[in-house]
């Protein structure tokens, strides 16, 4: 099968932040569907994305998290190299 366009497209990675940032706007989105739409099977598909949408924010979250504390650790560690 032949790849798609999509695929020779380079696009510049989002950082952790911006994917963070996309990920809360799209699950406020979905939320509004899921609270306000009239058509039943749309509003258990959109749970259904919430839910796993959800579940790959919180791992963007620990990500995030994890690096940030690695940053620190190295910023203390090169501190205390230099002052010796």
């Amino acid at each position: 099968m032949a790849k798609s366009y999509k695929y020779s497209r380079s696009r510049k990675p989002l950082t952790l932040t911006e994917a963070k940032l996309r990920m809360t706007d799209s699950i406020k989105a979905i939320e509004k569907i899921v609270l306000t739409s009239d058509d039943d099977e749309k509003q258990i598909r959109s749970a259904y994305a919430m839910a796993g949408l959800i579940g790959k924010y919180q791992k963007l979250i620990e990500t995030t998290d994890l690096v940030e504390r690695i940053e620190k650790l190295e910023q203390n560690y090169e501190s205390i190299k230099q002052s010796k």
